[in-house]
């Protein structure tokens, strides 16, 4: 097992010195920094259960994002919505096991993946290797620590159990397998933070340390982030060694931000409005880059309570009037008429591509997005509420690089899929529209389960009263009539 430990500050005056490296590990002093610790593990050494579980796989990513509000250094920018996101692909030979995996999952809590239908493809095309993604709100990771400390740590293992409980503070937990590497790799993400330098070293595992500030050297390239700091390997050496190096960059961070609510009044069509404090691209004022090419765009993943209607979002003159320009993507199948209580899959994706003013000057802008709710289930108040993820808002502009790979590189995010393999995302800082919590919510009516009782009873008694009616009608007119017997002798 390998493992990698790095952090990004900003402190140009943080001193080599104030770094003691002991034989139990690195201790620093404390800094503004975000974390992010990766560990490698190759087959052999994962647990039993979960590695008969991958060999069913060509690849499988399960990802987790924090719901909460919380800011970043690059290279750690790349988001997701919030919620925990499931994608794979199956091996041409055999059958994978989704009720194995659903099972698996259920170390996040209640994840309501039992049927299989609740994937939804994400790549129709494709009947050989097809892949399938789910996706759900969760809270947060507490009922996974607790899972994992029992099955990975010894009860004597401070260390591990201390590890672990350090994920209640994380914002992002990536957990991707891939047959062709034959190891699972696990990263940890903390956002920017006052945090103490801190390494352990293990007998188990390889340890290397890094200690980072981004840096501009005069022969960087546009697509390309530059760094400078300090790197060591625990029980290996005894002093860090310094490091200066550049590496093209997949996922930056954009100027700007964002947020994201229903406006009112909501009823059973909401609009979602987004509010960008920026209408710039990327690279705005360096003539050096062309930044013409960059488009902004939104991926949604919207839970089965809500859905976009693709027949109505294909009007050019609808889109323009809502500043969109094209709706690029949805996952099927996407019901337009079943109830949420009768729907199996777990939702839908959807991207959209975005149309910001094409003023020069940087001014806020707001873009509408079209929704509809499902008929949801019957409650005691006569509302219910569904909460909407906040998408991901990003600027994707080509690159002249070759590949954009890098040590700090992710992939399989969802939408990356869906552009060219160069191309570069500038993602945009979500804000919360009140409180800190990256979620949109809506009051959706609902038939009031108190009162269901009474309804079902007046409805009754309105149909025996209709049909009484209509009896009484056909009897008085029989009757005004003489009878049918007293119409027979009228003919005679």
């Amino acid at each position: 097992m390998r493992e990698r430990i790095t952090y990004f500050h900003e402190d140009i005056n943080l001193d080599p010195q104030s770094l003691d490296i002991q034989e139990a590990g690195l201790l620093g002093p404390q800094v503004e920094a975000t974390r992010q610790d990766r560990f490698t593990i190759p087959f052999d050494e994962l647990p039993d259960e979960l590695g008969e579980l991958l060999r069913t796989f060509r690849d499988l990513h399960v990802r987790w994002a924090s719901p909460l509000q919380y800011e970043t250094l690059a290279p750690f920018t790349s988001r997701i919505p919030p919620g925990l996101h499931v994608s794979y692909s199956q091996l041409t030979s055999g059958k994978t096991d989704q009720k194995t995996l659903c099972n698996w999952l259920q170390r996040f809590g209640k994840v309501a993946c039992e049927i299989p239908a609740t994937f939804t493809l994400t790549n129709q095309g494709d009947l050989v290797r097809p892949g399938f993604f789910f996706h759900q709100a969760v809270e947060s990771l507490q009922h996974f620590i607790a899972t994992t400390s029992q099955e990975f740590c010894p009860e004597l293992d401070s260390i591990c159990q201390a590890r672990l409980r350090s994920l209640y503070t994380a914002v992002a937990l990536d957990l991707s397998f891939d047959a062709t590497s034959n190891a699972l790799q696990v990263n940890a993400l903390w956002p920017l933070r006052s945090q103490t330098i801190t390494a352990p070293a293990s007998d188990t595992r390889r340890t290397e340390v890094g200690l980072f500030i981004r840096t501009e050297p005069k022969t960087i390239k546009s697509h390309e982030l530059g760094v400078a700091g300090l790197l060591t390997v625990l029980r290996e050496q005894k002093k860090p060694s310094p490091a200066v190096f550049t590496f093209p960059a997949r996922h930056r961070e954009s100027s700007g931000d964002f947020t994201s609510k229903f406006l009112t009044p909501t009823g059973l069509h909401p609009t979602l409005q987004l509010s960008f404090s920026s209408s710039q691209p990327p690279h705005y004022g360096d003539d050096n880059v062309d930044n013409t090419q960059c488009s902004p765009y939104a991926y949604f993943t919207l839970p089965k309570t809500i859905f976009a209607d693709r027949y109505q979002l294909t009007d050019d003159l609808f889109l323009a009037s809502k500043n969109l320009t094209a709706f690029r993507f949805t996952s099927l199948p996407v019901d337009l008429e079943a109830p949420a209580y009768t729907t199996d899959t777990w939702g839908s994706r959807i991207l959209l591509e975005l149309a910001p003013p094409k003023s020069e000057d940087d001014e806020q802008w707001t873009a509408e997005i079209p929704l509809h709710l499902r008929y949801l289930e019957p409650s005691s108040t006569g509302e219910t509420k569904v909460e909407i993820p906040y998408p991901a808002v990003f600027w994707a502009c080509p690159s002249d690089a070759d590949k954009l790979t890098n040590p700090f590189d992710r992939e399989n995010l969802g939408y990356d899929e869906l552009f060219d393999s160069n191309t570069e995302f500038w993602h945009v800082t979500p804000r919360a529209e009140s409180g800190n919590r990256l979620m949109s919510t809506v009051t959706v009516p609902v038939l009031n389960d108190q009162r269901a009782e009474w309804i079902g009873l007046g409805t009754s008694a309105a149909v025996i009263l209709g049909f009484a009616w209509v009896l009484w009608k056909l009897i008085g007119a029989t009757m005004k009539s003489g009878g049918p017997d007293q119409e027979s002798k009228k003919k005679k």
